[in-house]
């Protein structure tokens, strides 16, 4: 089977227009500025793409750069995905979510999309790798992996990175049968060497614990509209106690600051939707829980740092966000006039 490449390069683009070229292009990730402070510093760089099974890979080059996301890009991306990283040359320096992270190259960085972090990177190449998170989840259940970094001396690190390397160069001559085969063999070898890498933090201790809260998480954000939604649901839902569901979600901050937190980010990515532009603040603040506009727009500055009006009028003319059940792929095609077939 031969998979269509998507070919994405600043090489193509009027160097004048190369900043804001780069940026609208990683810009479902993160924020991307050059590393360098001179005045007419331009961000340089390409990609080479391949969607498959749920996966995307890409190789990527760049210049030195500085990738920022924060609560509102997570929250205006709408991506449920991890990214992996296999530093091929360069080195990724950063503060992801309050841990200082240090890969080089032969390391491989794990990135979860729903966590806030920044770095800086060297001029270098990566094999990069999207994953959505239930295909991780399989593996680690709720396991924190932001952040995490696979020491390039292990054996293990060195035995994976040589795979995706091997994976990324023949994706696209592989038939279908082969690809189911290949996936799971990558499945096998990201569960080793996750499962032997050294813990950053532990979700719930229990296996009963990590299920329970996998399932209220699920039943909070399909039901983010529902007024009664709050602890004293979710206990009849769930038929725990009160101090079992705290305890639960006590390093999440309880399950009270969890639901304002979904709802806020609910909030976020329908108010800079330019397709809903046309609902007043109002209207989404009391769609999703929040009746009193004070109390909103308070808690709305405190977690985005700044106003829900300012926000809608900041993406009126924006692109219209990602599909994320499509995995990337409309938006990375749209950035690409002419996609390669191998």
């Amino acid at each position: 089977m031969t998979l269509a490449e998507t070919l994405i390069s600043t090489d193509t683009i009027e160097p004048s227009l190369r900043n804001e070229y780069w940026r609208e292009v990683t810009r479902p990730f993160c924020d991307t500025t050059p590393l360098s402070t001179a005045e007419r510093a331009t961000l340089e760089g390409t990609m080479r793409i391949r969607h498959l099974g749920g996966l995307t890979l890409g190789a990527t080059t760049f210049n030195a750069q500085h990738y920022k996301r924060d609560l509102a890009t997570i929250a205006r991306s709408g991506l449920d995905h991890f990214l992996v990283h296999v530093v091929v040359a360069g080195s990724i320096h950063g503060d992801f979510d309050k841990r200082d992270v240090v890969a080089g190259p032969g390391e491989i960085c794990f990135i979860d999309l729903a966590r806030p972090y920044q770095c800086q990177v060297d001029a270098g190449e990566r094999l990069v790798m999207t994953i959505p998170r239930a295909s991780i989840g399989k593996i680690l259940g709720a396991r924190d992996i932001h952040g995490l970094v696979l020491d390039a001396r292990k054996p293990m690190t060195s035995l994976l990175k040589d795979y995706l390397c091997g994976f990324h160069a023949v994706s696209g001559q592989l038939s279908a049968s082969e690809d189911v085969a290949a996936l799971e063999a990558l499945t096998a070898l990201l569960s080793a060497g996750l499962m032997n890498a050294e813990p950053i933090q532990q979700g719930p201790e229990s296996v009963l614990g990590q299920a329970l809260r996998a399932r209220v998480l699920e039943y909070i954000e399909c039901h983010l509209a529902q007024r009664e939604l709050g602890p004293d649901l979710l206990m009849k839902r769930f038929r725990v106690s009160r101090a079992h569901l705290y305890r639960v979600f006590s390093e999440l901050g309880g399950i009270a600051s969890v639901i304002k937190s979904k709802r806020l980010d609910a909030a976020y990515a329908r108010l800079v939707d330019p397709r809903l532009a046309r609902h007043p603040v109002s209207q989404v603040a009391a769609h999703f829980g929040f009746p009193d506009m004070a109390r909103f727009r308070r808690a709305f500055i405190a977690r985005f740092g700044v106003a829900p009006d300012e926000a809608k009028a900041r993406y009126r003319h924006a692109a219209s966000p990602i599909d994320s059940n499509n995995a990337l792929a409309s938006h990375f095609s749209a950035y690409s006039p002419v996609p390669r077939a191998k």
